[in-house]
């Protein structure tokens, strides 16, 4: 299979940047896989699991906000959060989604409900990535 360039960075810095096969993102909108030669693109992401073929093997993250492009056959993802499975702390992320649920517990407001429940999306997302088969 043919490859690309991938470069995927978030707040905290540089996660990946090589060559990949292929990329399968969670946008606001659904999710996109983007391989070789995928036309120009621009896409808002949202939250979820990613999975990159890199030399034929699966890496899966867990992502969370940022975007998308593809310009001139290169692949650049700038993430809020994007963490490959491998790095996920599993009780930390477990820990995360019980205070999570306390503060959707406790919110007072829609603006503290709808924050809290960001959170537990985000927990939610890097749990179900680190348990995946």
């Amino acid at each position: 299979m043919r490859s690309f360039p991938l470069e995927i960075v978030t707040p905290d810095g540089l996660e990946f940047s090589g060559n990949a096969e292929s990329i399968l993102l969670r946008t606001t909108e659904g999710d996109v896989e983007l391989l070789a030669s995928h036309a120009d693109f621009l896409a808002a992401l949202g939250i979820g699991r990613a999975r990159i073929i890199i030399d034929g093997q699966s890496k899966l993250a867990s992502l969370a906000g940022g975007f998308v492009l593809v310009k001139s056959g290169k692949v650049q993802v700038v993430a809020t959060t994007f963490e490959f499975a491998d790095d996920i702390d599993l009780a930390r992320a477990e820990a995360a989604k019980a205070r999570a649920e306390e503060q959707i517990r406790a919110a007072k407001d829609t603006r503290d409900h709808k924050l809290a429940e960001a959170r537990l999306k985000r927990a939610l997302n890097r749990i179900n990535v680190k348990t995946a088969k």
